[in-house]
This record gives structure tokens, C-alpha cells and sequence, in this order.
């Protein structure tokens, strides 16, 4: 189970828990040294006494007791030395469940209710398959359980074509926390234009197109890629996830301007497309994963967000516009491999360039930047 990074646990003949994998526990919440404190206990008594970890629906409870408890008396009998210890507060009701069929496999489906302090990582519903082990001499001698989001084998593939690393990376924020990372903002240029000059087909391609080469850049060079809004998308570099913050900088500079250089392939050249992109830097920004029904991203707030944001729609004309505090991140090595020399460098302010509205002249006006 765990070269094959299952999720699952195995319980004894007694139906106590033995083993739980670290991916269930990374799922529950609960760091893997620490599941040890689950062993022993009957998946009733979990139930009972960890809600918090593993707290089920009332409904789900229902259809567990109902599908597994006739099973299990068949193993348990009432005056048995580990009859109460298995069920409980609920052994009463235990005795009256009549043993049922016999069955070498079977499933349950469990909804983990969206209860503020529920540590599990999943929404909805976890089908588990249960299936009864025996001794090469056929005795039993407890149960595998391996569970799986219930989800058709169809869907989980088509999901998984995401990148494997920027997952983990994002996995690694679930937690709000302040993080430093380096921030990037671009944006297609005149995209009202071009969405008249294009069909809906070909403009449909190009954004496409465009969300393809933002995201592989930033995967590339081990970012998590932020929020798409039509034609434009964000990015962080978590110092954290980079190693430090030379190569953070360094990481959201390479990345805009491959995006920014590459953007004129994704259409007829005679268009002229252009990207603009900021760069900037967030010493303290609050990262964290945000998950709904209908979404899974990470999010960053602080106000160098909004300034990135700013930066990006000052730049004009396929610019990539870097903050000083981003480009004075850079270590000298850092700096050489982007033909960088950060000391040399002269700036404007965001209020000076020509290509500054309103919201970038109020929001982010006094920030010094410099075109890269």
C-alpha cells in the first residue's frame, strides 16, 4: 500500500484498526507518526471518539452500521471478551443485528459533512472497499480497506493530467499561512480588439492557448499557478518551494519573459499580440488553499498582490515590468543567468509611465520599476 501510495487500513479479525497508510492519514489530517494512536480501536469507537478526524454524515453512519455489522457478528458474538469493546456505547444495538451473508468484498460510500473543524481534506463522498483476508489455511484473519474519492475511474484520469509537483506544492499550503514568494501578473493586451477581429473559435484558441503557456512556464520553474480571469493569470514562487528567495525572483522573472517572448506564436503574426506581465515581490503574504464544490487553487492576499496586479496594467505595449524589490532579490548568480545587473539598473515609478491608469497610479503609484 505504500509503494503503491494507497489509501486504506487494514483492521484485525477483531475488526480493530492495525494500520492505517500514510496517504489516508495525510487525507484525515493527521501527520502519519501520529495514526499509531488510532491502533487498537474499532472503527465504531473512532467514529465516537474522534469526530473530528473521522466524522461521517448520520446518513453515512446508517448505511456503514446497516451494511457492516451483520457481517461482523458472523466473527462476534454478544458475551465475547471483545464484543463490548468493539461497539461500545452501541453494543446494546450490536446484539440484536442478526449475522448476515458472508462476503469476501464489499463497499461503502461515506459523506464527510463541510463541518468547520472536520480535519479531512475531502468534500463529499469516499467509497471504501472492504475486503476480508484469510490465512493461506483459510482462517480469517481481518480486513483490507482501501478508499478512494467516489469518483468514476474516467473522471479521476481526466483530473489527473494536472502536474503532478505543482499539486504537492499546492498540497503543501492547504494550511493559511504568511508566506514570501514572488508574484507575477499577465495579461493579453487589447483583447476587446482582438476578440472582434478573431471568430469566437479562433479568439476560444488563443486564450487557450495563452492559459497553456502561462501555466507550463510556471510549472516549469516551480510556481503555483493562481487565478485565470479571461485573458490574463497570476502565479506565486514560494521562497519555501524554491529554496530561497534569489531563486524565487529569478523563478517569476525567466517564466514572464518566456511568456511575454512566446506569446507571438499563438496566433497569426499580422494580429501583433502582446502579454503584459509584472513581477513583484511579497514578503508576507498570506497563502493558502481555497476549496469549494467547484474549485481547487491557492490563494495569496496582501497588498503586494494588488500591486502586482498594478504593475502588470501599467506595462504596455508587451512589457515586463519588474518591481525593485523583486529584482533586488537576486543573488549575483541569479542575476547573471538573466543578463541582469541589478546595480546598474535605473528605475521609474509606476505613477511616470505612460500606460499607468487611475487604480495603478493610486494603488501602487510610489513603486519603483524597471522594464526587463
Amino acid at each position: 500500500m505504500e509503494e503503491s501510495g494507497l489509501s486504506g487500513e487494514l483492521l484485525d479479525a477483531s475488526w480493530r484498526i492495525v494500520y492505517i497508510s500514510s496517504e489516508e492519514a495525510h487525507i484525515v489530517g493527521v501527520p502519519p507518526a501520529e495514526v499509531d494512536r488510532f491502533y487498537g480501536k474499532s472503527l465504531v469507537a473512532r467514529q465516537i471518539e474522534d469526530p473530528d478526524v473521522w466524522g461521517i454524515t448520520e446518513e453515512s453512519s446508517g448505511t456503514w452500521w446497516r451494511q457492516n455489522v451483520p457481517i461482523m457478528r458472523h466473527y462476534l458474538e454478544p458475551g465475547d471478551e471483545l464484543f463490548d469493546e468493539v461497539f461500545g456505547p452501541l453494543r446494546e444495538a450490536a446484539t440484536r443485528v442478526e449475522p448476515g451473508e458472508l462476503r469476501r468484498a464489499w463497499s461503502t460510500t461515506h459523506e464527510f459533512p463541510d463541518l468547520e473543524g472536520l480535519r479531512v481534506s475531502v468534500l463529499g463522498d469516499v467509497t471504501f472497499l472492504d475486503m476480508r483476508i484469510n490465512s493461506d489455511d483459510g482462517e480469517f484473519i481481518g480486513v483490507l480497506r482501501l478508499s478512494r474519492a467516489a469518483l468514476p475511474d474516467s473522471l479521476m484520469a481526466r483530473l489527473s493530467r494536472g502536474d503532478r509537483g505543482m499539486y504537492e506544492r499546492m498540497d503543501r499550503v492547504r494550511e493559511p499561512a504568511r508566506r514570501a514568494a514572488s508574484i507575477l501578473f499577465a495579461d493579453l493586451e487589447s483583447s476587446g480588439e482582438l476578440s472582434r477581429r478573431l471568430s469566437s473559435r479562433g479568439y476560444f484558441e488563443l486564450i487557450r492557448g495563452l492559459t497553456d503557456l502561462i501555466d507550463s512556464q510556471v510549472i516549469a520553474r516551480g510556481g503555483i499557478v493562481g487565478k485565470h480571469a479571461g485573458d490574463g493569470a497570476s502565479a506565486l514562487f514560494l521562497v519555501d518551494d524554491a529554496g530561497s528567495e534569489s531563486t524565487a525572483a529569478r523563478a517569476a522573472i525567466e517564466a514572464g519573459r518566456t511568456i511575454r517572448d512566446q506569446a507571438a506564436e499563438l496566433c497569426d503574426p499580422e494580429l501583433q499580440i502582446a502579454i503584459n506581465v509584472g513581477a513583484h515581490w511579497g514578503a508576507t503574504l498570506m497563502v493558502g488553499q481555497v476549496a469549494t464544490g467547484g474549485r481547487l487553487e491557492v490563494t495569496a492576499l496582501g497588498d503586494e498582490v494588488n500591486e502586482a496586479a498594478r504593475i502588470e496594467g501599467a506595462a504596455s505595449g508587451g512589457a515586463l515590468l519588474g518591481s525593485k524589490a523583486v529584482i533586488e532579490r537576486l543573488e549575483p548568480d541569479d542575476a547573471q543567468a538573466l543578463a541582469l545587473e541589478p546595480d546598474s539598473l535605473s528605475y521609474r515609478t509606476v505613477a511616470d509611465l505612460a500606460g499607468a491608469g487611475e487604480k495603478a497610479a493610486r494603488d501602487a503609484g510610489s513603486i519603483a520599476v524597471a522594464e526587463l
